[in-house]
């Protein structure tokens, strides 16, 4: 873990009112990704009693947004694909992010969600735009 790069980017995190309010946590950052979770609580479930399709794609776009950000830049997602696998009801899910391609002004990054026994539940492409420079 970097503590550098989190230590850098906890000024963001804290003003992050969006992951706090839907329960993300970043838990490690290195310039070629990164990794958060979410853990599964009533407010992340959708009326069948699973984790709701956002809760997934939020933890997942955070975790790629992230990812990008390790360069210390600011970025905005600009496009992605995502796909949801398999549905969860309790337990934690675990965004893991990986940096593909990082250019002057593009970053891609493509994250696996898991459910806490290591089972692939969701995964993503994410392509971000550089605004800062």
């Amino acid at each position: 873990m970097s503590k550098e790069l989190m230590d850098k980017l906890s000024k963001s995190l804290d003003a992050n009112e969006f992951v706090k309010y839907n329960h993300i946590i970043l838990d490690d950052i290195e310039l070629s990704g990164a990794t958060a979770h979410i853990d599964i609580v009533s407010e992340t479930k959708n009326v069948l009693g699973v984790a709701h399709g956002g809760a997934h794609f939020s933890l997942a776009d955070t975790c790629a947004g992230y990812s990008s950000r390790a360069d210390g830049r600011e970025y905005v997602t600009q496009q992605s694909n995502f796909y949801f696998l398999k549905g969860v009801k309790e337990g934690r899910m675990i965004a893991k992010g990986h940096v593909i391609k990082r250019t002057r002004k593009f970053c891609v990054v493509d994250v696996d969600v898991f459910d806490d026994k290591g089972e692939l539940i969701s995964k993503g492409t994410f392509d971000y735009y550089c605004v800062s420079e």
